[in-house]
């Protein structure tokens, strides 16, 4: 019986054998890393506070909460070096903004928690 090897394009079985070893969540997190790598975006692991930015990521999950006067929005956006909350006041839902989409984020974001948190930010949704 013969030996199967897969050669992924532009892989190699080095390659393979790593990702064979590597758990789910370190294989999702490479993943992100790599869809996002190269388009001028600050990674949210390294996000600084109260300035700027401008993030992409998956959305993970989202909730709303709040009050009939007041609701809340909050959307959780991983790109594979760490996650935001994304909080939109005023909303309940926003169409598009669903778990497994990609979305960019412009805004300032603040840590809470040791989580980076953007208020009310300005997104483009991505195919």
């Amino acid at each position: 019986m013969g030996t199967l090897v897969v050669v992924n394009s532009g892989g190699s079985t080095s390659d393979l054998s790593t990702r064979a070893r590597s758990s789910i969540e370190e294989l999702d997190a490479c993943r992100l890393q790599e869809r996002f790598a190269g388009l001028g975006l600050t990674h949210i692991g390294e996000a600084p506070e109260r300035q700027p930015v401008r993030l992409a990521g998956e959305i993970r999950g989202t909730r709303h909460s709040g009050y009939d006067d007041a609701p809340l929005l909050a959307v959780t956006v991983d790109d594979g070096t760490g996650s935001a909350l994304v909080v939109f006041s005023g909303r309940r839902r926003i169409r598009g903004l669903d778990a497994g989409r990609t979305v960019i984020i412009e805004g300032v974001g603040r840590r809470q928690r040791g989580q980076l948190v953007v208020h009310n930010p300005a997104y483009t949704l991505l195919t």
